[in-house]
Formats: structure tokens, sequence, C-alpha cells
């Protein structure tokens, strides 16, 4: 029984990335957390190589994954670190990691003075998501008190627009650059970024020293940002099943349950389940769903039409779509679509290494 086969084309990767950086004209922090969104997080920090600044994860295991794949540059981790451990971990293996609050701020300065180890962060400012970051008081606060440690590197102050409303981005920028004037006060050669994806569209003065770019490098743009002009991106995924069986109704159910079907109806099996990423329900947006017999099993999806067995289906040529579809958003969708897919790529090289991987 085959996996699904999920087909990553690095050049349409690598087009976009160069796209957001001719539309900025700043460097760009290539975002690769979640396994590069399904994409594959080391073949696709390997196919930016030459583009991306820099690149962000989520997590420190996120971090060790791609440590020789980044081939020296950073990797800012986004998600502040709670314990000691991880903290030294990410110091000795050069990664920046992110100061939310003061009690971070703290814990990382008594780590660094205890192992007399230099740590690298950024600061993160809350402009109005409240996920992690410091308002302006906490950040003054917390600025005076790293500014006499100076085993800890301040390196950078982020934020994140929360909402795609051109209103809200421009609250968020104003409230960002009165948090930069205080932070950049302590530490003037501070690299600020405030904008991913739909900020990077913005125009100039939302980019600041550096964007991230997370779902746009994969052919999308966030979901709901309607209200500002953009480039043409290229997908980079598609998905793929196998017709695994083929045969004709004639009594019973189909899959789980009943199902209308007239006697002898054409049924496919297809090897695609909602184990490899899809919603278990008949109408779940993959290509092709409106085929579909009956809720999908865990393992297959049987459909009402004649197919032939070994013949390759296309399950998702495009993210947005199936979201729409299934009232949720593409992030979540590509997350999800290479779940245990087999992953095969275009020609990607390795720090100096070519390896070529064919379809």
């Amino acid at each position: 029984m085959r996996k699904v086969i999920a087909k990553i084309d690095l050049e349409n990767i690598r087009y976009n990335a160069k796209a957001f950086l001719k539309r900025t004209g700043k460097p760009i922090c290539a975002v690769v957390k979640a396994n590069a969104y399904g994409h594959g997080a080391e073949e696709v920090v390997n196919a930016l190589e030459d583009t991306a600044d820099c690149f962000a994860v989520s997590l420190l295991d996120e971090a060790l994954a791609i440590r020789v794949a980044a081939c020296g540059k950073d990797v800012l981790i986004l998600t502040p670190p709670n314990g000691e451990n991880e903290i030294v971990s990410a110091a000795k293996n050069g990664f920046i990691l992110t100061v939310g609050d003061y009690s971070t701020a703290k814990l990382v300065a008594a780590i660094s003075q205890r192992q007399d180890l230099p740590i690298r962060v950024h600061l993160k400012a809350n402009t109005g998501m409240n996920r992690y970051g410091m308002d302006l008081k906490t950040l003054k606060a917390a600025c005076a008190f790293l500014s006499g440690y100076k085993s800890v590197c301040v390196e950078g102050l982020y934020s994140h627009i929360y909402e795609y409303s051109l209103a809200t981005a421009e609250r968020q920028r104003l409230s960002f650059l009165h948090m930069q004037a205080v932070a950049r006060g302590y530490f003037p050669k501070l690299t600020c970024h405030l904008s991913a994806t739909y900020g990077a569209m913005l125009g100039k003065e939302f980019v600041f020293d550096m964007t991230r770019i997370g779902i746009g490098l994969y052919g999308y743009m966030p979901d709901g940002a309607n209200d500002i002009p953009y480039f043409t991106l290229r997908k980079a995924m598609s998905v793929w099943a196998e017709v695994s069986a083929i045969g004709q109704y004639r009594t019973g159910g189909i899959g789980y349950g009943k199902a209308a079907a007239e006697e002898n109806a054409s049924l496919s099996v297809i090897r695609f389940g909602y184990a490899d990423g899809y919603l278990r329900r008949r109408e779940n947006g993959v290509c092709g769903w409106e085929y579909n017999a009956n809720n999908l099993c865990m393992d297959a999806c049987i459909r009402l039409k004649k197919g032939r067995k070994g013949q390759w289906l296309p399950v998702m040529t495009d993210a947005a779509e199936t979201a729409r579809l299934t009232g949720t958003i593409s992030y979540e969708v590509l997350c999800a679509a290479t779940r245990r897919a087999e992953m095969v790529y275009d020609d990607v090289t390795f720090c100096g290494r070519t390896r070529t991987k064919k379809y």
C-alpha cells in the first residue's frame, strides 16, 4: 500500500522568495516552522541558501533539525523558552531566542551569567496580537535590565500584525515605532521586523529592517488578505494518491455507512484517508470530492467513479480552494497535507553539493 505523494517544486519557492526580496528591498527571514508548512524544512532551507538571510522556526527541535542545512545562517526560535536546558542548547548552537516577557529576560540573564555563555535574543513586542510579547512599559524595563548583561546579545526587536486590515496594521506600525525608539535607546543596532507576508505587501514603511515571509514562500497570500494588491505567486505543493482497487457496487453500504448507489455502479478506492491529513467528511474539499461515495475511511477514499488500478490522481493542488470549501485556512491544509506523505523534490543544492530527486 503506497503513501500519498507530495510533489514539492523548490524552484517555485525560490521564485516566491526572490519576488518578496524585489518587492521589499530588504532581507527576508524565511519561516520554516511546522516542517516548512508541510513542504519539508531541510529541503526548503537548502533551496533558499542563496536567497534568505535567516530562518525562523517555532521550536528548539525544529531549529536543531535545520542546523546543518542552514549552513551557518541565523535561526530565530519564535516561541519563548521556559527552561534552562533549552536555553543552553539553543545558545550553544548559535540560535536566536525570543524574549517575550520580563521573567524570560531574567531567566536568560541568569543562565548566561551562571553558565558563562553568550546568548543571542530578539525582543518580542506586543502590538496587539496578545500571544507573546511585551507592552511598552515592560519592554522598557526588560531593555534596562538586559543592558546590564554583556553576555546577553540583544540583536533584534519584532512584533506581528494580527489582522488583515489596513487600519489595524497602521495602528500596530505606529505602536511598533514607539517600541523601536525605546529599544534602540538601549541597543542602537537592533534588527527590527514587524511584517510577515501580509505586511510585506503594504509598503516600505511596514518593512523596517527585515520581513518574515511564511505562507508567501509556498505560493499563497494569507486567507482574508483581500484589500491589498499583490503579485502572482507560484504554488509549491501538489498531493497525489493512487487508485488501489476498483469494483462495482452490489449491495450494502459503501465504506462505513449507507450510501445511495445504483446496482453495478463503478467504484474506485483511492489510497488516502483522514489519517493522511484530510477531513473525514464526504465534502472534504479534495480534488474530485464530489465523487466521494461516503465519509473517508482512515486510509481510503471510495468514489462512485470508474478508475484504473494504479492510476495516480490529484488530491490537493490548491490549498486555498480546499480551505475555502472546508471552512479553514490554507496554512492548516498545507501543514496537514503531507502528514504521512512521500516527499519528492526537484534538484536541490545542499551546502554546495547537488542531490537530485526525481518524480
